[in-house]
């Protein structure tokens, strides 16, 4: 480690605040050597007064150097808003296994950033447990387990709270019906993804996915499933031959995944939701081939604003109530991902 004059260095506290959302953003679902270095530079961007670096050199500075800098920053500003503090010296392990679990950290500088000596506990504690992101909320309980986190105990602190983290398998999606209706589909057929630990990822589009699974195909230590309409047949086809062996991809058979919904949930949800419009009928979702079509003419005859996808799928996720609210189509797909 270099030797740093500490003395010499003159630096701003870190918020309380901004402790939360810097700790927030290291423990998501993001590639670490990403995360860790956006993190870290920004902090000393707006902290580190002398000696001052611009943002480019700080991109060049040794990752031992930039380390000791932000534990120094961090751990000061701690210890500013929390002088009778006590830290689990563990929890920096819990930290660790939310990156090193679903990700390969190959490259010396992210390790470097990762095994930084960060006091986390007073922060931790300091946070309603009820109102936080599950990446913290994991967080939270591991920080209450006074030993060397093992695997066994994070998958049974994992199970036994719903914390989703770490991170166990990815979905790689299309769109936002699918991230929001999967979670909601699986808990009604027994399975709970938090507690499971499957994360769900839109790419914003089937011709974003590839490249989306490829970036990350290589970094990943846990499986991936890719989740297709099926006019993708030509990229699922050129997506199989660069597949890891326990990657796999599912194609939605019978259209998009809004033509696989059952159309009395669909029916009932509209006209739940629009009282003051005519009523939707059968006949309503029938007039195209494409349920997304037939969507698009009901919000349309009816003048009832724009569809959108995002605010559709969040309707549906509240009506949700009946076994038969989910039909084969989706029970098959939740199946092979479970």
């Amino acid at each position: 480690m270099p030797f740093l004059l500490k003395d010499k260095l003159k630096y701003k506290f870190l918020t309380k605040d901004e402790l939360i959302i810097n700790l927030d953003r290291l423990s998501r679902f993001k590639l670490p050597e990403e995360s860790f270095n956006r993190v870290f530079i920004s902090i000393l961007i707006n902290c580190l007064i002398s000696p001052k670096y611009s943002k480019k050199e700080l991109e060049n500075l040794s990752a031992d150097i930039i380390s000791d800098y932000v534990k120094t920053i961090w751990n000061s500003s701690v210890k500013n808003l929390f002088p009778n503090f006590d830290n689990n010296n563990y929890t920096n392990n819990a930290l660790k296994m939310t990156v090193q679990i679903p990700f390969k950290i190959t490259d010396e500088r992210t390790k470097t950033f990762i095994n930084t000596k960060l006091i986390l506990s007073p922060i931790l504690n300091s946070l309603d447990i009820n109102s936080v992101p599950l990446n913290l909320k994991f967080l939270i309980m591991a920080d209450k387990i006074d030993e060397k986190l093992s695997n066994i105990c994070i998958d049974n602190l994992r199970s036994k709270y719903s914390l989703k983290f770490p991170i166990k398998k990815l979905i790689i999606v299309e769109g936002i019906t699918e991230e929001n209706l999967l979670p909601v589909f699986a808990k009604k057929l027994g399975y709970d993804f938090d507690k499971l630990g499957i994360y769900i990822l839109g790419a914003g589009g089937k011709s974003k996915s590839p490249s989306l699974y490829i970036k990350l195909r290589d970094k990943l230590n846990i499986p991936v499933i890719l989740l297709f309409d099926n006019d993708a047949v030509s990229v699922c086809n050129t997506l199989k031959k660069q597949l890891k062996r326990n990657d796999k991809i599912i194609v939605i058979n019978n259209g998009e995944f809004e033509d696989i919904l059952s159309l009395n949930l669909i029916k009932r949800t509209l006209n739940k939701e629009f009282t003051l419009s005519e009523p939707i009928i059968m006949e309503d979702l029938h007039k195209y081939n494409k349920m997304c079509d037939n969507l698009e003419y009901f919000f349309r005859t009816r003048n009832i604003g724009e569809f959108k996808k995002s605010k559709f799928s969040q309707l549906i996720a509240q009506n949700i109530k009946y076994d038969t609210d989910i039909t084969e189509d989706v029970k098959k797909i939740i199946n092979d991902i479970v």
